[in-house]
Order: structure tokens, then sequence, then C-alpha cells
């Protein structure tokens, strides 16, 4: 018969680090390398898209976005709209004077009349998903980002001329279009009534809003065409199915 020990086993103590050392961290180095990776990658984010937007007078606020809003590759599609769904247009064609002058005015007049800004102007803007990432941007390129205007702010100069990075054609590539005058950026109010976008055209550039852009043929098409697609699930497929489900008991509503 095996008797007990009486004596306790002795517990191992854990020295501290010597001088000048950092202690050793808790996780594998696997997991600490994705976390210090994320962390750059937040920093990276901070440093070349939300301190350069700040500039232009666009403040990213951190959270903040409304669950289930229209998609964004939905919004882009409202170029597809026609005058009889309430668009409205600025457009500024390159030979005239003070380019970019009239075309923040343009884009502000619209934006104000048609009810984009929220409270303390506050919106949604496209911006990146990722820090610039080209095989990571061709899955899921921008994703939505609550902004608010400041009191000095260039949206068709500075914002469309911040570069930010190269594309995966090799072209040089801005956040909010291709160059200074040379926009291309959509933006959305809080509850998804009115989208604002902007683009480069042949002759000029312009703004043009749309109000209730959910509701259109061009968005609707596209977004039952996201939902249904029987490959593999996608960001796209999941926004689409997200806005479907928003709009569903409205829909119930008014039957």
């Amino acid at each position: 018969m095996y008797r007990r020990s009486a004596t306790r086993p002795r517990s191992r103590r854990l020295e501290p680090p010597a001088p000048g050392l950092a202690p050793r961290s808790p996780y594998s180095p696997v997991v600490l390398n994705r976390l210090q990776g994320e962390d750059v990658g937040r920093q990276e984010m901070r440093r070349k898209v939300f301190e350069p937007l700040r500039r232009a007078g666009l403040e990213v606020l951190e959270g903040g976005v409304p669950d289930a809003p229209l998609p964004v590759f939905a919004v882009v599609q409202t170029v597809g709209c026609g005058q009889e769904t309430g668009r409205r247009d600025a457009y500024v064609g390159f030979d005239e004077p003070d380019l970019i002058g009239r075309a923040n005015r343009g884009w502000y007049e619209l934006a104000t009349s048609f009810g984009l800004f929220g409270a303390d102007r506050e919106f949604l803007l496209a911006l990146p998903a990722h820090r610039y990432n080209p095989r990571v941007d061709l899955h899921r390129p921008y994703v939505w980002r609550r902004v608010r205007l400041l009191d000095d702010w260039d949206i068709m100069g500075a914002a469309a001329g911040i570069r930010r990075g190269r594309s995966v054609l090799g072209f040089d590539d801005c956040l909010l279009g291709s160059r200074a005058g040379r926009p291309e950026f959509s933006m959305l109010s809080l509850d998804s009534t009115v989208s604002v976008v902007g683009t480069t055209w042949q002759g000029g550039i312009s703004s043009l809003a749309v109000p209730d852009p959910g509701d259109t043929e061009p968005v609707r098409r596209l977004i039952d065409y996201e939902a249904n697609q029987a490959e593999d699930i996608s960001e796209h497929r999941l926004d689409a199915e997200a806005w479907l489900r928003r709009e569903a008991p409205a829909a119930a509503d008014g039957a």
C-alpha cells in the first residue's frame, strides 16, 4: 500500500523579469503577432485616413453607424437613377472658373436641401474597410463610417486629393476620388433616406442627390440580385440581406 507523503509539493515561484527586460506575454507568438498587426493597422488607418480627412474638414467618429444601412455598393448605383426618382445634380464643367469652389458649393446645397446631415452635421461616408491592402479591398473595398462635417471643409479639393496608395492596377488611388477636383465618393444620411454621390464625368464633375434611394428601381434590382446569389456568401450578400430584413416590416405595414 502506498502512503501519501506528508510533505506538500513545492510550488514553483515565478521569478520577476530581469532588470531592463519586458514582462513575458501570456499570448502565443502567433496571437501576439496578430494583435500587434491589428494595432498597427488601426494606427495606420488613423494616420493615413482619419487624420488627413479631419484636416480636410471631415471628422471620423468612432462607432455610431446605424444597424443595416443601405449598402455602399447600392448607393453607388444611384448614378443610374433618373429624374423621376427626385434626383438632382450639381454639375461643374472642367472649363468653368473656380472648379473646386463651385463644386463644393453645389455639394453643400444638395446636402442641406435634401437633408443629408443629422444632428451636428453628421452623416455616413464610405471609407476603406482596411488599411490599404489591394487583395483585401477587392473583396470588400468600402464600409460606412460615421463622420461630422467641420466648420472649415474642402470635399472636392483637399478630401478628394488625399492619397491612399497604389491601386491593384498600379495607379495612384485617393480616398474620395482620383485627385483634387476629381471626386468619387458616396454619402448617406443616418436613416438611409438621402444619398449624395460625387463623381467625375468626361467633361466635368458633379454631386447628385437622391431621396429614398432604397426605393428606386436601379437600387432595388441590384440589392435583390446580390441577396439571391447562390455562390459563396459574400459581404455584399450579407449587407443586402440585412437591408431587406430591415425593410420587410415597413413593407408589411404598408400592405
